[in-house]
């Protein structure tokens, strides 16, 4: 994971990223990684990974050198038409980093991914159904129950609706089943062995059929896919933008991508902060308090109102239920409506004010201590430390361009003029 942050005004844009970097299921983290980088040597563009670092196994680093080699001195007239010029260059070029072979061991990821996590969720809904049952089940009636909540679970995903991803409109399912049908037959077998599960016809085609969905739809909050952050300025454009793009797999020949609206500086809107990722610390520092706290006190008042209701039909006869339960919560609804116009017009309000307004070495001052603060939350807490090591920053102007102001350097550059020579002649 990551901690990265955009900061805007009308005169600049900083760009600050932590150093850490997650590898491998021990979950061991390296604070060394790069993750932020100028997109174009000649144009003021930068750009920011986040989440995975990696694309199909290949390090985001390598592809984004790779483009800024392949733009040259190309230049486009919003920051919009570089993302797509951007995604354009993968799909175009994918086959000069992934093989066919990687695509399909990606498939084969994400069926075992997604297999796990749905028979995790049928353990835990058949232990609720074990428990709530009255009498007790002889083992065929529970197998029959097991077999019965895995159909049931199967047949909720698959059916479910989202919104398609742009290079999907087309692509069917019986596509996706012609491309990887004999592949993901291999599969299935040992899955129905290791879970005791009859192979039948109806819970495989709802497995391709719940498989297609996650490949084809938009992206879930869990999922491990890479996002970029593409900040600067087009040539008509006098302002700043930021947009921010999902990237996941290759399918068939087509890249799972997900846009974000993109938002830029105006007359009306002075400044624009943007955290990445690991962002709670920074949403706590504008909102005044921590979302965390929000989310749990969301969970906490419904039981507590419920608690609440069941006792004052206790005590008391003729009270509608219904009727008290809207009541409960059309006053949570204006709970959390108070809450937000307070913290709206207390905190982000007058910090975003300012922020229209500050001078570059502020703007640059903040971005670090956001990222600091996030990283020393994570040294402070039980969980994985995921945010830390040195903090690279950049700052964005319209005419002076991508410079750097802080920079994790491997490089002794007494040892390699040579290096930076040829550098400053290709600028």
């Amino acid at each position: 994971m990551t901690a990265e942050i955009g900061i805007l005004n009308k005169t600049s844009i900083v760009l600050a990223a932590d150093s850490a970097v997650t590898v491998g299921r021990v979950k061991k983290v390296f604070n060394n990684a790069n993750k932020l980088f100028p997109l174009s040597k000649y144009e003021p563009i930068g750009i920011m990974v986040y989440n995975n670092a990696s694309w199909m196994g290949i390090p985001f680093e390598i592809i984004i050198k790779s483009y800024t080699k392949h733009l040259a001195k190309k230049s486009f007239d919003t920051l919009v038409e570089y993302r797509d010029d951007f995604i354009k260059y993968i799909k175009d070029n994918y086959s000069a980093f992934v093989s066919s072979e990687q695509i399909k061991e990606f498939i084969e990821y994400r069926l075992y991914d997604m297999l796990y996590g749905t028979m995790e969720f049928c353990k835990k809904q058949f232990e609720l159904k074990c428990k709530n049952t009255s009498s007790e089940l002889s083992p065929a009636d529970k197998d029959k129950m097991y077999e019965k909540t895995f159909f049931d679970i199967l047949d909720r995903i698959s059916s479910i609706k989202k919104n398609i991803l742009p290079d999907f409109k087309e692509y069917k399912l019986q596509d996706f089943k012609n491309e990887f049908k004999s592949y993901i037959d291999k599969i299935l077998p040992g899955f129905y062995t290791s879970y005791k599960l009859p192979r039948k016809a109806q819970y495989t085609s709802r497995i391709y059929k719940q498989l297609y969905h996650e490949l084809i739809c938009e992206f879930s909050d869990e999922e491990d896919y890479s996002g970029i952050v593409i900040a600067g300025y087009g040539n008509n454009e006098i302002f700043p933008s930021i947009c921010n793009v999902k990237i996941g797999e290759l399918v068939a020949g087509r890249l799972r991508y997900e846009y974000s609206e993109p938002s830029q500086v105006s007359q009306n809107s002075t400044a624009i902060v943007k955290p990445f990722a690991q962002r709670d610390m920074i949403d706590t520092f504008f909102q005044g308090i921590n979302p965390d706290i929000i989310k749990e006190l969301n969970r906490i008042i419904p039981v507590e109102f419920e608690e609440i209701i069941d006792k004052i039909s206790n005590k008391y006869d003729n009270v509608n239920k219904a009727d008290v339960r809207s009541f409960f919560k059309t006053g949570l609804k204006h709970i959390n409506e108070n809450l937000r116009k307070f913290a709206v017009e207390t905190y982000i309000k007058p910090v975003m004010a300012s922020v229209g307004f500050l001078r570059k070495e502020d703007l640059i001052e903040l971005a670090e201590s956001l990222i600091n603060i996030t990283s020393v939350k994570r040294k402070t807490s039980e969980s994985l430390q995921s945010v830390g090591g040195p903090v690279d920053i950049a700052i964005i102007t319209k005419h002076e361009g991508f410079v750097w102001v802080k920079r994790k350097d491997i490089i002794d550059r007494s040892l390699n003029s040579l290096f930076y020579s040829k550098e400053l002649k290709e600028l």
